[in-house]
């Protein structure tokens, strides 16, 4: 018998920025993989590219970045989360739960 995965995981690419989840979350981790530009993403804690910007991580040219908040017991999204990325190529792996 197969464990499930600890975590959810949402793969958001610089083209399509997007709502990860559906409605409040927690973040536990997320890398950002740079394309051929440097490269950011902007963790928002809104259903819409509004709210407040929560958190964000930037990597260089080609470049992988990772910040990890299971320590700390993940960083609450309670109204929702949109993330966006940018930079050409960029792609943002978030794993993530929801909020109890």
């Amino acid at each position: 018998m197969s464990a499930l995965p600890k975590y959810r995981l949402t793969t958001v690419p610089a083209a399509t920025p997007a709502q990860v989840g559906s409605g409040a979350i927690r973040v536990m981790k997320i890398a950002l993989a740079g394309g051929s530009a440097a490269s950011k993403a902007e963790l928002k804690n809104a259903a819409t590219d509004t709210g407040d910007i929560l958190f964000t991580i930037n990597a260089l040219t080609n470049d992988y970045k990772s910040e990890s908040f299971e320590e700390q017991g993940g960083i609450p999204f309670p109204t929702a989360l949109y993330a966006k990325p940018a930079g050409t190529g960029a792609i943002a792996y978030i794993w993530w739960e929801p909020l109890q």
